[in-house]
């Protein structure tokens, strides 16, 4: 298949990290809640075992604990997919430098860092 038929049938612009069930906690304008996080990229993330699931296109601010870092994850997402306690964000606001985080730290886990 040719690279331009790909890149059209792929929605998706940035790799996606499956990972280990790191807990994430978001915060609606209403209540709070956690889960487990399911995969992540630098556009958004996916959540299981949610709490509290928040409403389809709400906005959120999500916060991942990094195991062995000294910082912490932060987006301003909105809601994007909603399936009974599971969820998908689409990140709204992310810092270059928390980008670059992600990419880092999840890509380490992959090689078993």
């Amino acid at each position: 298949m040719a690279d331009h038929l790909k890149q059209e049938l792929s929605r998706r612009a940035a790799f996606r990290f499956k990972c280990s069930k790191e807990p994430v906690f978001y915060r609606t304008s209403y209540e709070e809640g956690e889960g487990l996080l399911s995969n992540i990229s630098t556009e958004g993330c996916a959540v299981e075992w949610a709490t509290n699931p928040p409403e389809l296109h709400e906005k959120i601010l999500l916060s991942v604990e990094l195991e062995g870092e000294d910082t912490v994850i932060e987006a301003q997402a909105h809601v994007v997919r909603v399936e009974d306690n599971d969820f998908a964000a689409k990140f709204t606001v992310v810092e270059p430098e928390t980008q670059k985080l992600i990419r880092k730290y999840f890509a380490g886990k992959l090689r078993g860092r």
